[in-house]
């Protein structure tokens, strides 16, 4: 049977002969890409189908956001992982190979550090390009964000000369990261506040699986979070989200958006739904085609899931007068800046929300604003433009990875 390089893919992701895949040579459709997303969130996710998985993961996305993709544009975008040498951080510390799967270099342990999971400089969910012998981080766009090398590529011996048990669950990888971060069974939604706000979002936004979670004992809760958190992670690439209101995302009345969801047996589900403007929503973070976590209503009754994830509000004034003090040493800071610009396209709820502004402290804070005023062509590839002016085009979802990266690169004394 013919097999060309996006039916390798699917195959590596995990996919095989009894699923259905679209016929050879025919193009796909959103319609399809839903199917095939939802076919990868119910197949188990082992250290070597997650670097395909999230190739597929984000190919997949491009075809919700871009509609109807033939089977040469396809494999056209295939080839450009292979062209950059692109790969991935695993949740057991070690870099792969995108396409492939095959294991590289050994990094370090993987920690839950600044609202991501990381290994030094590399993150989870992230893609890195390896071409010229160096990897570089990458954006949602597969366009090397950051020309700093952040390692060399090299052939490492311990890992490559050991046997690594790539048919383990990703997701037990994370187990020991997340046992630092759920030090108490989570009874309660500020319980959920130290997780990634897009697997927090997931959880309160099932009324029954969060009746169950709750009962569950701290050791089962981790392995819950780590499973739901590595699909995410390889499906969507993100597992942080923002609270938005589906507002300016149509013409009309209502937008047609992919929708994830979770059953009261922990199980993902993924369609595409017609939303009404002005919902409100936790927008996975995660480059073309995010999905979306509708918030519920909130319900009585014990146990009932509330009505939003992450806590917006409608000036700086007031969030600080409900989350009190930063803290000694630190200020609060916008990832996301609170310019006149960003108040006007994104709303105040997007910018004073709680998964926006954090707690650094004050020097980075100080060095991040003082970057944001400077000019720095290497980044911004303009001689006349601040980072600041730069940026305040870009989209929320852009903005909130630089600023991520920019304190990140500040704590490190890099930028």
């Amino acid at each position: 049977m013919r097999t060309d390089a996006w039916e390798q893919l699917l195959t590596n992701a995990g996919l095989d002969a009894r699923d259905e895949q679209p016929l050879w040579g025919s193009t796909l459709t959103p319609t399809q890409a839903v199917r095939l997303l939802e076919v990868l969130l119910r197949k188990p996710v082992t250290l070597d189908s997650l670097p395909p998985r999230m190739v597929a993961g984000l190919l997949l996305r491009e075809v919700l956001e871009r509609g109807e993709t033939s089977r040469e544009e396809l494999l056209r975008r295939v080839e450009r992982f292979s062209r950059e040498q692109v790969a991935v951080l695993r949740p057991d510390g070690c870099l792969a190979w995108a396409l492939s799967g095959r294991t590289q270099q050994r990094v370090a342990p993987v920690e839950w550090r600044d609202g991501a999971f990381r290994a030094h400089g590399f993150e989870l969910g992230r893609f890195y390009s390896g071409k010229g012998g160096v990897f570089r981080a990458m954006d949602a766009r597969l366009q090397v964000s950051d020309g700093r090398p952040l390692a060399e590529v090299y052939d490492d011996a311990d890992v490559i000369g050991r046997t690594l048990d790539g048919a383990e669950d990703a997701f037990v990888e994370l187990y020991h990261a997340l046992g630092q971060v759920l030090t108490r069974p989570a009874d309660s939604i500020a319980g959920l506040r130290h997780l990634p706000a897009g697997v927090a979002a997931l959880i309160t936004s099932s009324p029954a699986y969060w009746e169950r979670f709750q009962s569950m004992t701290r050791g089962e809760q981790i392995r819950e979070v780590s499973r739901l958190t590595t699909g995410m992670l390889v499906t969507w690439g993100a597992a942080s989200a923002t609270t938005r209101t589906l507002k300016g995302m149509a013409l009309g009345a209502e937008a047609t958006v992919p929708v994830l969801s979770l059953s009261a047996e922990g199980a993902l589900a993924l369609e595409r739904v017609a939303v009404p403007a002005g919902r409100a929503a936790a927008v996975l973070s995660g480059g073309p085609g995010a999905a979306i976590i509708l918030h519920r209503s909130n319900t009585t009754g014990t146990g009932a899931a509330p009505s939003s994830g992450p806590k917006g509000y409608s000036s700086f004034k007031s969030f600080k007068r409900a989350m009190g003090p930063a803290g000694d040493g630190k200020e609060w800071h916008h990832i996301v800046e609170q310019t006149e610009g960003n108040a006007s396209r994104f709303g105040p709820q997007t910018l004073h929300n709680s998964e926006n502004i954090v707690a650094l402290g004050k020097d980075v804070h100080s060095g991040v604003s003082s970057l944001y005023s400077s000019k720095r062509p290497r980044l911004t590839n303009s001689e006349t433009l601040t980072v600041r002016q730069w940026l305040s085009t870009q989209s929320f979802e852009a903005q909130r990875e630089f600023g991520l990266l920019a304190i990140q690169n500040v704590t490190r004394g890099i930028w």
